[in-house]
Protein backbone atom coordinates (compact mmCIF):
# COMPACT_ATOMS: atom_id res chain seq x y z
CA UNK A 1 0.00 0.00 0.00
CA UNK A 2 2.81 2.40 0.81
CA UNK A 3 4.48 1.69 -2.54
CA UNK A 4 1.21 2.29 -4.37
CA UNK A 5 0.75 5.61 -2.56
CA UNK A 6 4.27 6.73 -3.49
CA UNK A 7 3.77 5.63 -7.10
CA UNK A 8 0.39 7.35 -7.41
CA UNK A 9 1.72 10.65 -6.09
CA UNK A 10 4.75 10.33 -8.38
CA UNK A 11 2.46 10.03 -11.40
CA UNK A 12 0.46 13.00 -10.12
CA UNK A 13 3.56 15.27 -10.03
CA UNK A 14 5.02 13.91 -13.27
CA UNK A 15 3.85 16.96 -15.25
CA UNK A 16 5.49 19.35 -12.79
CA UNK A 17 8.73 17.37 -12.95
CA UNK A 18 8.55 17.46 -16.75
CA UNK A 19 8.17 21.25 -16.58
CA UNK A 20 11.36 21.43 -14.54
CA UNK A 21 13.11 19.21 -17.08
CA UNK A 22 12.09 21.57 -19.88
CA UNK A 23 13.12 24.60 -17.83
CA UNK A 24 16.69 23.41 -17.37
CA UNK A 25 16.85 19.88 -16.06
CA UNK A 26 17.74 18.62 -19.53
CA UNK A 27 21.11 20.35 -19.24
CA UNK A 28 22.24 18.29 -16.23
CA UNK A 29 22.84 14.97 -18.01
CA UNK A 30 23.99 14.31 -21.60
CA UNK A 31 21.21 13.26 -23.96
CA UNK A 32 22.75 9.82 -24.40
CA UNK A 33 22.71 9.24 -20.64
CA UNK A 34 19.12 10.46 -20.42
CA UNK A 35 18.04 8.00 -23.10
CA UNK A 36 19.96 5.13 -21.52
CA UNK A 37 18.47 5.77 -18.07
CA UNK A 38 14.93 6.09 -19.44
CA UNK A 39 15.25 2.86 -21.40
CA UNK A 40 16.69 0.95 -18.44
CA UNK A 41 14.01 2.19 -16.06
CA UNK A 42 11.15 1.48 -18.45
CA UNK A 43 12.46 -2.01 -19.24
CA UNK A 44 12.78 -2.83 -15.54
CA UNK A 45 9.31 -1.44 -14.88
CA UNK A 46 7.87 -3.67 -17.60
CA UNK A 47 9.50 -6.70 -16.00
CA UNK A 48 8.22 -5.82 -12.51
CA UNK A 49 4.70 -5.16 -13.79
CA UNK A 50 4.63 -8.59 -15.38
CA UNK A 51 4.01 -9.89 -11.85
CA UNK A 52 0.27 -10.26 -11.25
CA UNK A 53 0.34 -8.15 -8.09
CA UNK A 54 2.12 -5.40 -9.99
CA UNK A 55 -0.51 -5.44 -12.73
CA UNK A 56 -3.35 -5.10 -10.25
CA UNK A 57 -1.64 -2.29 -8.36
CA UNK A 58 -0.78 -0.47 -11.57
CA UNK A 59 -4.41 -0.54 -12.63
CA UNK A 60 -5.54 0.88 -9.29
CA UNK A 61 -2.73 3.39 -9.05
CA UNK A 62 -2.99 4.48 -12.67
CA UNK A 63 -6.69 5.25 -12.34
CA UNK A 64 -6.09 7.44 -9.29
CA UNK A 65 -2.90 8.90 -10.73
CA UNK A 66 -4.55 9.72 -14.05
CA UNK A 67 -7.10 11.94 -12.33
CA UNK A 68 -4.52 13.82 -10.30
CA UNK A 69 -2.04 14.00 -13.18
CA UNK A 70 -4.70 15.48 -15.44
CA UNK A 71 -5.31 18.23 -12.91
CA UNK A 72 -1.55 18.69 -12.49
CA UNK A 73 -1.03 19.06 -16.25
CA UNK A 74 -3.55 21.89 -16.34
CA UNK A 75 -2.02 23.44 -13.23
CA UNK A 76 1.59 23.50 -14.45
CA UNK A 77 0.94 24.34 -18.11
CA UNK A 78 3.05 27.36 -18.91
CA UNK A 79 3.95 28.01 -15.30
CA UNK A 80 7.29 29.00 -13.84
CA UNK A 81 9.88 26.72 -12.29
CA UNK A 82 8.89 28.09 -8.87
CA UNK A 83 5.29 27.05 -9.35
CA UNK A 84 6.33 23.63 -10.62
CA UNK A 85 8.52 23.30 -7.54
CA UNK A 86 5.57 24.11 -5.30
CA UNK A 87 3.49 21.49 -7.10
CA UNK A 88 6.23 18.93 -6.49
CA UNK A 89 6.43 19.91 -2.83
CA UNK A 90 2.68 19.47 -2.43
CA UNK A 91 2.90 16.02 -4.03
CA UNK A 92 5.75 14.91 -1.79
CA UNK A 93 3.90 16.26 1.26
CA UNK A 94 0.75 14.37 0.26
CA UNK A 95 2.82 11.21 -0.14
CA UNK A 96 4.28 11.68 3.33
CA UNK A 97 0.81 12.05 4.80
CA UNK A 98 -0.40 8.90 3.07
CA UNK A 99 2.65 6.95 4.26
CA UNK A 100 2.13 8.10 7.84
CA UNK A 101 -1.50 7.00 7.77
CA UNK A 102 -0.71 3.60 6.22
CA UNK A 103 2.22 2.63 8.44
CA UNK A 104 0.75 4.35 11.49
CA UNK A 105 -2.49 2.42 11.01
CA UNK A 106 -0.69 -0.92 10.77
CA UNK A 107 1.41 -0.06 13.81
CA UNK A 108 -1.65 0.94 15.81
CA UNK A 109 -3.40 -2.35 15.04
CA UNK A 110 -0.26 -4.28 16.00
CA UNK A 111 0.19 -2.25 19.20
CA UNK A 112 -3.40 -2.85 20.31
CA UNK A 113 -3.00 -6.60 19.87
CA UNK A 114 0.27 -6.62 21.79
CA UNK A 115 -1.15 -4.47 24.60
CA UNK A 116 -4.09 -6.84 25.00
CA UNK A 117 -1.66 -9.74 25.15
CA UNK A 118 0.33 -7.95 27.86
CA UNK A 119 3.43 -7.71 25.67
CA UNK A 120 3.52 -3.91 25.43
CA UNK A 121 2.74 -1.00 27.73
CA UNK A 122 0.73 2.04 26.67
CA UNK A 123 3.87 4.16 26.48
CA UNK A 124 5.67 1.58 24.37
CA UNK A 125 2.65 1.37 22.08
CA UNK A 126 2.59 5.14 21.58
CA UNK A 127 6.31 5.22 20.78
CA UNK A 128 5.90 2.32 18.34
CA UNK A 129 3.02 3.98 16.48
CA UNK A 130 4.80 7.34 16.23
CA UNK A 131 8.05 5.71 15.05
CA UNK A 132 6.34 3.62 12.38
CA UNK A 133 4.21 6.53 11.17
CA UNK A 134 7.33 8.66 10.87
CA UNK A 135 9.19 5.98 8.93
CA UNK A 136 6.20 5.49 6.66
CA UNK A 137 5.98 9.21 5.97
CA UNK A 138 9.69 9.49 5.21
CA UNK A 139 9.78 6.40 3.00
CA UNK A 140 6.73 7.35 0.94
CA UNK A 141 7.92 10.92 0.48
CA UNK A 142 11.34 9.62 -0.58
CA UNK A 143 9.76 7.35 -3.18
CA UNK A 144 7.72 10.14 -4.74
CA UNK A 145 10.68 12.54 -4.66
CA UNK A 146 12.99 9.99 -6.31
CA UNK A 147 10.55 9.38 -9.16
CA UNK A 148 10.03 13.13 -9.65
CA UNK A 149 13.81 13.68 -9.72
CA UNK A 150 14.14 10.98 -12.37
CA UNK A 151 11.64 12.79 -14.61
CA UNK A 152 13.19 16.19 -13.91
CA UNK A 153 16.61 14.93 -15.04
CA UNK A 154 15.72 12.57 -17.90
CA UNK A 155 12.44 13.86 -19.31
CA UNK A 156 9.48 11.89 -20.56
CA UNK A 157 9.62 8.68 -18.55
CA UNK A 158 6.42 6.69 -19.12
CA UNK A 159 3.81 6.92 -16.36
CA UNK A 160 3.92 3.17 -15.51
CA UNK A 161 7.69 3.41 -15.04
CA UNK A 162 7.28 6.50 -12.83
CA UNK A 163 4.75 4.57 -10.76
CA UNK A 164 7.15 1.65 -10.29
CA UNK A 165 10.13 3.89 -9.49
CA UNK A 166 8.12 5.66 -6.80
CA UNK A 167 7.10 2.35 -5.25
CA UNK A 168 10.57 0.81 -5.48
CA UNK A 169 12.28 3.85 -3.96
CA UNK A 170 9.71 3.89 -1.16
CA UNK A 171 10.33 0.21 -0.43
CA UNK A 172 14.10 0.72 -0.44
CA UNK A 173 13.84 3.73 1.85
CA UNK A 174 11.62 1.84 4.31
CA UNK A 175 14.03 -1.10 4.40
CA UNK A 176 16.91 1.29 5.05
CA UNK A 177 15.02 3.04 7.86
CA UNK A 178 14.06 -0.30 9.41
CA UNK A 179 17.70 -1.41 9.37
CA UNK A 180 18.89 1.91 10.82
CA UNK A 181 16.25 2.42 13.51
CA UNK A 182 15.44 -1.22 14.18
CA UNK A 183 12.21 -3.05 13.45
CA UNK A 184 11.08 -5.88 15.73
CA UNK A 185 9.75 -9.03 14.14
CA UNK A 186 6.53 -8.65 16.11
CA UNK A 187 5.82 -5.35 14.39
CA UNK A 188 6.46 -6.49 10.84
CA UNK A 189 3.65 -6.88 8.35
CA UNK A 190 3.80 -8.97 5.20
CA UNK A 191 4.34 -6.88 2.05
CA UNK A 192 1.29 -6.40 -0.13
CA UNK A 193 0.50 -5.02 -3.54
CA UNK A 194 3.28 -3.17 -5.30
CA UNK A 195 5.73 -3.82 -2.45
CA UNK A 196 5.18 -7.56 -2.87
CA UNK A 197 5.53 -7.31 -6.64
CA UNK A 198 8.81 -5.41 -6.32
CA UNK A 199 10.22 -7.88 -3.81
CA UNK A 200 9.14 -10.81 -6.00
CA UNK A 201 10.83 -9.23 -9.01
CA UNK A 202 14.02 -8.64 -7.05
CA UNK A 203 14.06 -12.25 -5.87
CA UNK A 204 13.56 -13.48 -9.43
CA UNK A 205 16.43 -11.37 -10.72
CA UNK A 206 18.69 -12.68 -7.95
CA UNK A 207 17.90 -16.30 -8.83
CA UNK A 208 18.44 -15.59 -12.53
CA UNK A 209 21.83 -14.09 -11.74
Amino acid sequence: MRGAAAGTEAVAVRAAAQAMFEAGGHHVLPATVQNAVRSAVENEASRVLAVDAGKRLLEAGASAGALTEGAAVRAVAGQTVQRAGRQLLRGVTAAAGAGALIDGGWALASAVRRMRAGKMTGRQAAVHVVREAGKGAAATAAGTAAAALLVALTGGVAAPAVFVVGGAASLGAKMGLDAWLGHGAAGRTAPTGLDAALQTGEAGRTRAG
